[in-house]
């Protein structure tokens, strides 16, 4: 069974928890795991939910005979600096600290971290810190390379 197989089958768990986003990825190697991200419509997981969800994605690999070989589960969030992947999931992250990642510099940087302070289908706006001073960079959304959280440090 493939994993876009595999994850259709889950679907009907992820309704259950209210899960919109999902990401199945088989790690090989000496100790297999097959890891499932999820995250709620408003960006959020928690460690219950994820057990929860677990326990339930368990029982159906046991149903479905997913391996015959060892393999661990990991049911998991995205991370603390998940990518941003759509234009909806930047906006909702107003007023956290993201990292940016730029394909042709910008005020010679190629590289924004800050606060993200307003999103719009054209330009992403990111107040961040030079040598101590608040300064303001204003992307273009086309520009962007690659958008996530970020944690500040």
């Amino acid at each position: 069974m493939d994993l876009k197989e595999l994850e259709r089958k889950c679907q009907p768990i992820f309704d259950e928890f209210e899960i919109t986003k999902s990401a199945f990825k088989y790690i090989g190697g000496k100790s297999p795991t097959l890891e499932i991200m999820i995250m709620k419509s408003d960006g959020s997981m928690d460690m219950l939910t994820c057990e929860q969800v677990s326990r339930k994605i368990s029982a159906l690999l046991d149903e479905l005979d997913f391996s015959n070989q060892a393999y661990n589960l990991d049911v998991c969030s995205f991370g603390a600096e998940r990518v941003l992947d759509s234009l909806d999931e930047i906006k909702r992250e107003i007023g956290n600290y993201i990292h940016i990642e730029l394909k042709n510099p910008k005020e010679g940087l190629d590289i924004f971290e800050g606060t993200l302070k307003d999103v719009d289908k054209e330009q992403i706006t990111v107040e961040y810190l030079i040598k101590g001073r608040s300064k303001t960079a204003i992307v273009d959304y086309d520009n962007v390379r690659n958008i996530r959280l970020a944690v500040k440090v």
